[in-house]
């Protein structure tokens, strides 16, 4: 596959998250992250889409994640 450069403008504070999360990751870069947490976004819309639901579970209680920054298509 063809590979396409992309650029984008990040403040202090995106870059100092985006460098943590891939420190706690291990990705190996940047791009490898954004590549995966794109990976993650459409695998997390499909499922919603397909009616499935989020749930996080924390010492026994379980509670469904909301996304109120996106809509399904339905």
């Amino acid at each position: 596959m063809e590979k396409k450069r992309l650029q984008f403008d990040f403040d202090e504070v995106a870059v100092k998250e985006i460098d943590e999360l891939r420190k706690a990751t291990a990705m190996p870069t940047r791009a490898e992250l954004i590549r995966q947490a794109l990976r993650f976004l459409r695998w997390t819309l499909d499922e919603t889409n397909k009616g499935a639901s989020l749930l996080i579970e924390r010492n026994g209680n379980i509670r469904q994640v909301i996304f109120p920054f996106w809509t399904m298509d339905k």
